[in-house]
């Protein structure tokens, strides 16, 4: 027998205005994006959801049949509905997927690392003095790690050590050695799973691809027209070059050969004076 949800149940009319009014507020937007909750500091949300809010978007933190029925009914975010499975936020902002990504990006904060941490890269002490004094830490650190002395009586760093290679677990001393120093190697920054901007669905690893798509295409810019001007293939972009290589190699042609044209001639008449003066010069020895 097949269960019918009682629709006048006090419980099931809130979700199903919370689902209608969060399908109305998101046709007055340009941009919808998923985020995930999951790792992300409260502090940090709540001031990145006050930014938001401040600047005319919403942010909606949903119960899961709520947010996947919302997801639903949009055709570009329907095939996340499965995300509902991990804590989730609704963004809805008239700034484009790529810009809501990189201000999330901008937004992100320093944090100290704990034991069972993952190190995303390699983590390294420069050398160094410290304002730390001799006494315990002077041990915490060559128990992380350091290469430490006392200098001037202050704990010095003599030589730059790697406390973490990227990939390795970080242990109870190395995280206290980091600890005493003050040091943060991890960030938190709110992650975005994916934004529709209602043509289009665009995924955060996508959207990631601007830090470094206009630095690649001016180095690929730059190698194509060099391999075209050593193949000699004329394009929009090498055409001048092509033809000031071109002019060069036939003024010098020119000289060489001694063929007078408008653009030998002068130097032509300038050599053939020099040799003139220097056998003048000769006759008169």
């Amino acid at each position: 027998m097949a269960y019918k949800v009682d629709t006048k149940r006090k419980a099931v009319k809130e979700k199903i205005e919370q689902v209608n009014d969060a399908i109305g507020d998101m046709k007055k937007y340009k941009t919808v994006a998923l985020l995930d909750l999951r790792k992300l500091p409260t502090a940090l949300f709540q001031s990145l959801r006050k930014k938001i809010r401040e600047d005319g978007g919403r942010v909606l933190v949903l119960k899961k049949p709520v947010i996947s029925r919302v997801l639903a009914a949009n055709a570009k975010l329907k095939s996340h509905v499965a995300d509902c499975d991990k804590p989730v936020a609704l963004i809805y902002t008239n700034h484009s997927p790529y810009e809501i990504n990189t201000f999330f990006k901008q937004h992100r904060k320093k944090r100290a690392a704990k034991v069972g941490d993952i190190a995303t890269a390699d983590i390294i002490v420069p050398e160094g003095e410290t304002d730390l004094p001799p006494g315990p830490a002077l041990s915490e650190l060559k128990a992380g790690g350091l290469n430490v002395q006392i200098k001037a009586g202050k704990i010095a760093v003599t030589k730059e050590s790697t406390v973490a290679k990227a990939g390795e677990k970080l242990t109870a001393p190395k995280v206290k050695a980091l600890q005493t120093l003050g040091v943060m190697p991890f960030e938190m920054m709110a992650n975005m799973i994916t934004a529709s901007d209602g043509e289009y669905s665009y995924s955060k690893e996508l959207l990631d691809m601007g830090d470094t798509i206009v630095p690649d295409l001016s180095m690929s810019l730059s190698q194509a027209v060099n391999f075209s001007i050593n193949t000699g293939y004329p394009t929009s972009q090498n055409i001048g070059m092509l033809l000031g290589g071109a002019f060069r190699q036939s003024v010098s042609l020119a000289l060489n050969a001694g063929v007078y044209s408008s653009s030998s001639i002068e130097q032509l008449l300038t050599s053939a004076l020099r040799q003139g003066m220097a056998l003048e010069g000769a006759e008169k020895k």
